[in-house]
């Protein structure tokens, strides 16, 4: 067996039922989530997700059943002792991790003239705007203040309007957390879309509050951009809402180099035996726990959940696997 690693359990089963299919794609059973639909080609297939998991329509795979986004909340209390502070942790299988000091962005003089301009950690920025929190006192009992994490500079969305951070594809990063806060009012949904190689990767929403800080954890790999977008019900505009410790792995960010003789990217059109095409890459199976050939990676459970029935009938590449375990970039 291989430990750490999610479970793609195989199994297909057609269905003469009520579900119809509109356009392919993985759908929820809402009669059991712990399975999904399958429509392919016109069909419709009800799909087991494996032991202790549910269907995500959000995530479109299958996730570890009864576990909650990793949040921490902090609430900040004013006095004048040094503010103390309580931490609540919701039920998660995984813990904060530690962001590398490399890795964190903090804001601390990020622009003069309060726009991130772009290039700032090799990183286009869009409506990004940054500033200092002692400048403005006045503002102390706002979410200006209740989002500071390290010294005394933020990030904010100006007018309320959305922020974009990406990077040109080839070129990747990966965004593993951050604080945040509301900057005026409460019960604001912040809400977060990413693209991998400019096509729809993940996304998640969470509610944030004015004076008091959430601390959350995407571990969203190797995306090319990721959007931010904060709401309250009903209303027809966007609100500000406040950054800080923003932990981006910026040992991922990869540059596109070229000589006369070769180039960063290369196209492929065609795979090797045993292997499958997907958008310009080649996936392959193996039974040699995790290991991958030179010039391969692990795929992320996204990719495999689109080709799983593409490897159907193929064999694996250098070893036959012993058990039904398939390890994926994204491990627990």
């Amino acid at each position: 067996m291989i430990s750490g690693s999610r479970i793609l359990r195989p199994g297909i089963i057609p269905i003469d039922g009520a579900f119809k299919c509109m356009n392919d794609g993985m759908f929820k059973n809402p009669d059991n989530h712990h399975t999904f639909w399958h429509c392919f080609h016109g069909s419709h297939y009800l799909k087991p997700c494996p032991t202790n998991f549910i269907w995500s329509q959000v995530e479109c795979q299958c996730v570890r059943n009864a576990v909650l986004p990793t949040v921490t909340i902090t609430t900040t209390v004013s006095t004048s002792s040094p503010p103390p502070t309580t931490e609540t942790a919701l039920p998660t299988t995984e813990a904060i991790s530690h962001c590398l000091q490399s890795n964190l962005i903090t804001f601390e003089n990020a622009s003069t003239y309060s726009k991130i301009s772009n290039g700032y950690h090799g990183l286009k920025w869009t409506n990004a705007y940054v500033l200092d929190t002692e400048i403005y006192p006045q503002w102390s009992e706002s979410g200006f203040y209740s989002a500071v994490k390290s010294s005394t500079w933020v990030a904010f969305n100006m007018n309320g309007d959305r922020i974009t951070i990406t990077v040109d594809t080839p070129n990747k990063f990966s965004i593993k957390s951050f604080v945040v806060s509301s900057a005026w009012n409460d019960s604001v949904t912040l809400s977060m879309v990413s693209q991998r190689a400019s096509t729809y990767y993940k996304e998640a929403s969470f509610k944030i509050e004015k004076n008091r800080s959430t601390t959350i954890e995407l571990n969203w790999l190797d995306i090319n951009t990721v959007t931010f977008y904060a709401s309250i019900k009903n209303s027809q505009h966007g609100e500000v809402f406040v950054m800080d410790d923003l932990c981006l792995d910026s040992n991922t960010l990869s540059t596109s180099t070229s000589t006369s003789t070769s180039t960063s990217v290369e196209i492929i059109d065609k795979c090797s035996l045993n292997e499958v095409l997907y958008q310009t890459h080649c996936y392959y199976l193996d039974g040699v726990g995790g290991e991958c050939r030179y010039g391969y990676s692990l795929g992320s459970e996204t990719i495999l959940s689109l080709i799983a029935d593409s490897l159907i009938g193929l064999n694996y590449k250098t070893a036959i696997s012993g058990n039904c375990c398939v390890i994926t970039s994204e491990k627990y």
